[in-house]
């Protein structure tokens, strides 16, 4: 009864070392398709649409992963929080350009309501989102 019990035990503490070695991989088409996806499903866009969304946010992943390659290896200084902000801004904005091209007037502004949405919803569904202090957040009721 011991080595069975010690056999469980052992097996069940490798199993926890081994799914704690392993890491999720990147892959900017992963990343890509599910965005196109997405955009694909709230606007309801055309074959020539999906192509042009993939093609774009693929090209935006395989820049992400670059900048993080180069952020893990200490070569792109980090800023200020308000740098950081500006540059995310400038992003977004260039991207919404981006979609207003490849998407119809009323896609896009399909994809903003639903954003819009998306952000008053706050981070993974939570409570917050863009808000201000935390003590300006409705509080959760457990």
């Amino acid at each position: 009864m011991k080595k069975i019990l010690f056999a469980i035990m052992a097996l069940a503490i490798s199993t926890c070392a081994f799914a704690q070695g392993q890491r999720r991989e990147f892959k900017p088409e992963d990343m890509a398709k599910r965005q196109a996806d997405r955009i694909k499903e709230t606007c309801k866009t055309n074959e020539k649409q999906d192509k042009a969304l993939y093609g774009y946010f693929l090209r935006q992943a395989k820049r992400q992963q670059e900048e993080w390659a180069k952020m893990q290896q200490g070569e792109r200084p980090q800023g200020n929080r308000e740098d950081f902000r500006a540059e995310m801004e400038k992003r977004q904005k260039a991207q919404n350009d981006t979609l207003k091209t490849i998407l119809t007037k009323e896609q896009f502004a399909t994809y903003e309501k639903a954003m819009q949405e998306m952000r008053n919803r706050g981070p993974r569904g939570g409570q917050g989102g863009q808000g201000g202090p935390r003590g300006d957040r409705p509080q959760r009721n457990n």
